[in-house]
């Protein structure tokens, strides 16, 4: 465990603790007791509910981040978009998978995942997909879904232009082949 009390890690992690993460947890608490109130309607607790689940998944998120600044240690990249991906897709009509196995270096882990989450949030809210398949090998990372295509990079498309800018700073190359059966994503290592 990373004990030392001064080391930069630790400061990073007490500062998300004792900043972001009680912010985000009492953000959650005070939106459980708008969602507890009699006087709310059903038409407006499902949509609440939402955003309590994606709160409740940004914490879960900073908690990650907190325990790998503590200790050192991290889950492997697909149990990390594993977890962000149920965090995501739930209470959503969309099945998803991942499978495989890849190796990612320590430097490119938090933009992959930043990436590859951008891009099934875009499958989710643009694509009309129904099913998101990530396939890991050991030199790509494969995004895939069954939506209605037209994944085009425009100026004007800020989350697959961050996307695309998250990748060249680590050195990976993106290459979008979408049609009207869906979009295929290619992250090449």
């Amino acid at each position: 465990m990373n004990s030392s009390p001064n080391t930069e890690r630790t400061r990073l992690a007490r500062e998300l603790h004792d900043g972001l993460a009680q912010e985000l947890a009492s953000l959650g608490y005070r939106l459980d007791q708008i969602i507890g109130s009699n006087n709310l309607d059903n038409t407006n607790r499902a949509p609440l509910r939402q955003i309590r689940f994606s709160i409740s998944g940004l914490i879960n998120q900073v908690r990650d981040e907190i325990f790998e600044l503590r200790t050192n240690e991290s889950k492997s990249f697909r149990e990390q978009l594993d977890q962000q991906l149920a965090t995501i897709l739930t209470h959503t009509d969309i099945a998803y998978e991942v499978s495989g196995e890849c190796e990612v270096k320590s430097d490119q882990h938090f933009e992959l995942l930043r990436a590859v989450r951008e891009l099934v949030v875009n499958a989710m809210r643009h694509g009309s997909c129904s099913i998101i398949k990530i396939k890991l090998t050991s030199n790509q990372i494969q995004v895939e879904d069954n939506g209605i295509g037209g994944m085009v990079i425009k100026k004007e498309s800020y989350g697959l232009v961050g996307v695309s800018e998250r990748l060249i700073k680590i050195g990976a190359k993106i290459q979008f082949i979408s049609q009207s059966s869906g979009s295929l994503i290619i992250i090449a290592l």
